[in-house]
């Protein structure tokens, strides 16, 4: 901008203030400032204002917007943070802050840069690679843990291994899990482990914290330790989010302890639940048989005596029948008497009823023939009449549809594309025999046909007019 337009111009504070806006925001971005973290506060809008501050006592305020701040760490006050963004001016309120796009803690990015080539370092020496990791015994009767004693973890996997697998021993080997001396402390406790301990699998772990909290085992100690491992081991670091290089050079990698140690109960919980359930079938075929049994001892003495009362009452029967043998042949001799009587009594009456019942089976036959001939005769005469008014329906139903045809046949001829040609009038066809209808249609020094009555003539349009 001309500064002798500037020393001219007599600005208010609103374009000033625009002016300042305009060229701090211009020459001012993708800045790099670090300070320590004071007065934080995060409004309904989710955007995050602060200031940092610095040795001197110097501060500045600073904005880290939503849309920014949702996929960064919120800070916290007193924690020396580096930011990247611009400085920014605010008219209405003539104040200067800083627009944060990335927030970082001071280190951070020099702790990743450093993990970040272990990882390469050890991935080229095959540290990683899955023909150098151990399989998980099948059979596991102690577990090693390397953690710390005081923490949640180790209790979060004792109760998983009381619940799933109570039989497994655990032995604690006691170990710092972040500061400056854990890394040698907890590769110290991985070595001891493997040589004094009879362990079957060996679990390291911790639970979740920041990068700089899960840094050791990321550490050339703990790496090398975990490699040159006898005992096959688990790396159960932090969250399922989070991924230390302990987890790349271990045998096998947990999301959580609680999950390693679900891992290598596997075995034994299942050995357990089949056992627990074999158990319980034993108890429910042993109680169905014994029930079976029950009842089948009970229906024998049931038996038993329903047997002996029977025997006493078939000896009472016995002697029973034989006098009713008798009585039964007297009966038999008199009811003998009585069926003869009855027979020829029954037969008497038969023929009885056989001499009045072909009487009145004839006056029936003749009152049939009668009532017969009757319908007949009545049948006969309507089908007669019927005939005659069907013939007559016919007759005149025949003459009026023969009259309509007439109609219409007369109708028909009338409409006929001929005998309107009769008449004295043409039909005009172009060259593909479609009717011309009106002079649109008709072009010059092209041939066409015109239908007569009695014939066509082909003609060649030299004119046309419309009326």
């Amino acid at each position: 901008m001309n500064s002798e337009f500037l020393l001219d111009k007599v600005f208010s504070v609103s374009e000033l203030g625009q002016i300042i806006k305009e060229t701090v925001g211009e020459m001012f971005y993708g800045l790099n400032v670090e300070g320590e973290v004071c007065n934080f506060r995060s409004n309904q809008s989710r955007h995050w204002y602060f200031s940092i501050k610095d040795k001197d006592g110097s501060l500045l305020n600073c904005t880290c917007f939503a849309g920014h701040n949702w996929k960064e760490r919120k800070p916290s006050n007193g924690e020396v943070v580096i930011l990247k963004g611009s400085l920014s001016f605010w008219p209405k309120g003539g104040s200067l802050s800083f627009n944060a796009e990335t927030i970082r803690l001071k280190g951070e990015g020099d702790l990743r840069l450093e993990i970040e080539k272990r990882r390469a370092y050890y991935k080229s020496l095959g540290y990683f690679e899955d023909g150098n990791k151990k399989s998980l015994p099948e059979k596991i009767s102690t577990i090693g843990i390397v953690t710390s004693a005081e923490g949640a973890v180790i209790h979060d996997i004792m109760n998983v291994t009381r619940r799933r697998a109570p039989s497994i021993n655990l032995l604690l080997f006691p170990s710092l899990v972040q500061g400056r001396d854990a890394e040698e402390n907890i590769a110290m406790r991985i070595r001891q482990a493997n040589n004094f301990a009879p362990c079957d699998v060996l679990i390291v772990c911790r639970g979740g914290g920041s990068e700089e909290d899960l840094a050791p085992y990321s550490s050339t100690a703990v790496i090398e330790a975990i490699h040159e491992s006898v005992i096959p081991v688990i790396s159960a670091v932090g969250h399922d989010s989070d991924f230390p290089l302990s987890d790349f050079v271990a045998d096998l990698r947990a999301p959580t302890p609680s999950a390693a140690a679900e891992i290598v109960t596997e075995s034994s919980y299942r050995k357990r639940l089949a056992l627990l359930e074999m158990d319980a079938k034993l108890g429910m075929e042993m109680k169905t048989i014994l029930s079976k049994k029950r009842m089948q001892l009970s229906k024998i003495k049931m038996d038993s005596s329903i047997i002996h009362k029977k025997l006493g009452t078939c000896k009472g029967i016995v002697k029973a029948s034989v006098d009713l043998k008798r009585l039964l042949k007297s009966r038999i001799s008199g009811m003998n008497y009585e069926k003869a009587s009855l027979d020829e009594k029954i037969e008497r009456e038969i023929a009885e009823i056989i001499r009045r019942d072909e009487g009145r089976l004839k006056e029936c036959e003749r009152e049939i023939t009668l009532s017969v001939k009757d319908i007949k005769r009545k049948a006969k005469e309507e089908i007669t009449e019927l005939f005659c008014e069907i013939r007559n329906t016919i007759k005149d139903e025949y003459a009026a549809k023969r009259n309509r045809l007439l109609l219409l046949g007369n109708s028909v001829e009338d409409l006929s594309p001929l005998s309107i040609l009769e008449r004295g009038y043409s039909i005009m066809l172009d060259g593909q025999g479609r009717i011309i209808k009106n002079i649109e249609s008709v072009k010059l020094d092209e041939q066409y046909t015109i239908r007569l009555n009695d014939g066509k003539a082909i003609v060649k349009a030299e004119g046309k007019s419309e009326l």
